[in-house]
């Protein structure tokens, strides 16, 4: 079998391209060919670290972005030398992001892909897969242009009516995500979401879909096999905190370390600028760090105890990927739940020290688990995979 893998995300340094490359090795690993139609973007945008990790048994095709390129570049030479007026030309990125491009900041690509020729009975399989949207528009038009007969598998790293982002947009965009979901999900032969509840939620909202939508969890990307002997217990969240409730874990470590020879120390990694106003990072157990590479968040896989996942205060039907990264490690998992939908589905795994993000919580449970676990091989590249193969050829 051999598919046309098409996405905007593959090199960057997001969530959304370790799962790709993931999927895609697994894929591969499974004994199936894949190319790879993806931006071409500046070196500079990649994550070299990341593409040692891209299976080299791929050709990949690139859609060109001169724009994209052109304009973040500026920002990136702006972000760099730590401008006054900074904080100023982010909203102004964000004002042109909302009102220039859409269906996202690769919108260009969507006109540009008409340069790609396809041969059209090469392929099985079209599978697009977001975020960003601009992935599946992408796909559209290579399907049209080329006239293309193969199914056309989305892959949906968000949803996109339903994410908790769009609701902040103007009455004029919300519109037009509405419209132009429903006429991609119409064109799909086969639709996944990564969560269980949120292919639920897209299945009651459009239900004559219902029966060509399914779940494609997420694999890990590399395994993690480590165990510390440290003078304290490293405790780890890796991503944003905007819209979670962190206070209840740092109130719970305070109190274990009142209490504890050997202390907690709590590191939160991906923190902006406009966070570190908050009097409550200001603890001597809690270090913060901004945004890191890929190549640096599976040291502090490596490095630390626990692994932490704080539930999104806006009921989310998410399961962020984070969560999978956490399930090709050997270390203890703590998960805070806001939503119980979210936390019956974490429940399934066994795998997760679940406690509602609420008050101050015991924690020696947590700490006597450490270096109990194993990786989950479940969520590995080729089970993953597989599971999809399976899916898009038998269902």
């Amino acid at each position: 079998m051999k598919i046309l893998y098409i996405t905007t995300s593959l090199l960057r340094n997001e969530s959304a391209s370790i799962r790709n490359i993931s999927l895609i090795n697994g894929i591969v690993e499974n004994g199936n060919e894949v190319d790879i139609l993806t931006l071409d973007f500046l070196e500079k945008f990649e994550d070299k670290f990341l593409k040692t990790f891209l299976t080299k048994e791929t050709k990949i095709y690139k859609v060109k972005i001169p724009k994209f390129n052109k304009i973040f570049s500026i920002i990136s030479n702006k972000r760099k030398e730590k401008n006054k007026n900074f904080k100023f030309i982010l909203k102004l990125k964000n004002i042109i992001k909302e009102f220039l491009f859409f269906p996202d900041i690769y919108s260009e690509s969507i006109k540009n892909s008409k340069e790609i020729v396809i041969n059209k009975d090469e392929y099985d399989f079209v599978v697009s897969s977001s975020d960003s949207k601009s992935s599946h528009f992408i796909a559209k038009n290579i399907i049209k242009n080329n006239n293309l007969m193969q199914q056309w598998v989305q892959i949906w790293g968000d949803p996109w009516g339903n994410d908790i982002n769009v609701r902040t947009l103007n009455f004029l965009t919300k519109y037009r995500i509405k419209k132009e979901e429903k006429k991609l999900l119409e064109k799909a032969t086969k639709i996944f979401y990564i969560s269980e509840l949120t292919s639920e939620t897209i299945k009651n909202k459009y239900p004559l879909f219902s029966n060509k939508i399914f779940t494609l969890n997420r694999s890990y990307l590399k395994e993690i096999n480590s165990k510390n002997d440290q003078q304290k217990f490293i405790f780890s969240y890796t991503g944003s905190i905007l819209n979670r409730n962190i206070t209840p874990l740092i109130d719970s470590i305070e109190k274990y370390n009142e209490n504890n020879d050997k202390k907690i120390e709590l590191n939160f990694y991906g923190i902006n600028e406009q966070d570190f106003n908050f009097d409550i990072l200001n603890k001597n157990f809690i270090k913060i760090f901004s945004r890191v590479s890929f190549e640096e968040v599976l040291e502090i896989y490596k490095n630390s105890d626990v692994l932490v996942y704080i539930d999104n205060l806006y009921n989310s039907t998410q399961i962020p990927g984070k969560i999978y990264d956490y399930f090709g490690t050997n270390k203890t998992i703590l998960g805070l739940y806001e939503n119980e939908n979210v936390k019956e589905i974490l429940k399934k795994y066994d795998r997760i020290e679940l406690i509602k993000n609420q008050g101050i919580f015991e924690l020696n449970s947590v700490i006597k688990s450490i270096n109990t676990k194993n990786v989950m091989e479940k969520f590995s590249p080729k089970n993953i995979a597989n599971d999809f193969i399976e899916k898009i050829i038998n269902n």
